[in-house]
């Protein structure tokens, strides 16, 4: 990998403290502590002029949270008992799933990241056996995620979660993680939940519904240097084709709008719960299974 890519590799990483702020407005446990922590409100602030820290949290608030439980849920649906997670950022995932012992949980992310993640969970939690911290960068060759498997026993399949981490990506290192996720699942087999097939129309339908997110949208690519319309799939179809050339199908598709009910920013924030439904009905969880 070249020096430039991963420069821009770590300007990904402060969108997990974007990401951190919003959430804390749900009702999922640690996140007021993990943006409190974090000091997220600061990153925001590189986003958005002063004062507009909470316009910024009530454009992408529903859709943050109804991410997170709707992978959460079809996680559930799927029972695995060994996960790792790409990319885990500030989520909170480990922290709650690896409250059941029966549960080995990794968390992956680039060294930085990692570090400050263990750093902050180890503020949070007493130490605990079954939640594991690896450094990883998931678009490397040769695969790097062979690295944490060791935590798992070999004959258990593996969950596989990701969320935020695709949509930054090119089509070549889009490619490249399929293929460390596939080396991955043909030893252990099990699924790769995702919400990260985002696609130009679905874009193109959220300018509409959301004029605000945009703005947002310009001001994270403007950030990362990763525009989200060149590494963005025409539509779900031809996002599902990509899958399947890379040795992966649907299993099941999944729909955020199967939490609305759930979304507690909703009252906090005080959003339009009919305006978020465009929002939310536009990016789909896929569940990947070999093909």
């Amino acid at each position: 990998m070249t020096t430039p890519l991963a420069s821009n590799f770590d300007k990904i990483s402060p969108t997990a403290l974007l990401t951190a702020y919003v959430r804390q407005f749900s009702n999922i446990p640690y996140t007021k502590e993990v943006a409190e922590l974090s000091q997220a409100i600061d990153t925001i602030k590189q986003y958005q002029s002063e004062g507009q820290e909470q316009e910024q949290a009530i454009v992408v608030a529903a859709l943050i949270e109804a991410r997170y439980k709707a992978i959460d849920q079809v996680m559930g649906l799927f029972g695995g008992k060994q996960i790792l997670e790409l990319a885990s950022g500030l989520l909170p995932r480990g922290m709650i799933w690896s409250q059941n012992p029966d549960i080995t949980f990794i968390e992956s992310d680039l060294p930085g990241m990692i570090h400050r993640k263990q750093q902050l969970v180890q503020q949070l939690l007493d130490v605990r056996p079954n939640l594991h911290f690896s450094a990883i960068d998931a678009t490397q060759r040769p695969n790097p995620l062979p690295l944490p498997i060791a935590y798992f026993h070999p004959e258990k399949p593996v969950t596989i979660a990701c969320e935020g981490l695709l949509m930054y990506l090119t089509f070549p290192e889009k490619q490249q993680v399929f293929a460390n996720v596939r080396e991955i699942l043909q030893i252990y087999g099990g699924v790769w939940i995702t919400s990260d097939f985002t696609t130009k129309e679905g874009a193109g339908q959220l300018r509409q519904s959301e004029p605000g997110l945009r703005q947002v949208n310009q001001n994270i690519s403007s950030f990362t240097g990763r525009s989200f319309t060149e590494t963005a799939f025409n539509n779900l179809e031809d996002a599902k084709q990509f899958a399947l050339e890379q040795g992966f199908r649907v299993e099941e598709e999944f729909s955020m709008l199967d939490v609305l009910d759930q979304l507690h920013s909703v009252s906090v924030l005080g959003i339009d719960l009919e305006s978020a439904k465009p929002l939310l009905a536009t990016t789909p969880i896929f569940a990947l299974t070999l093909a």
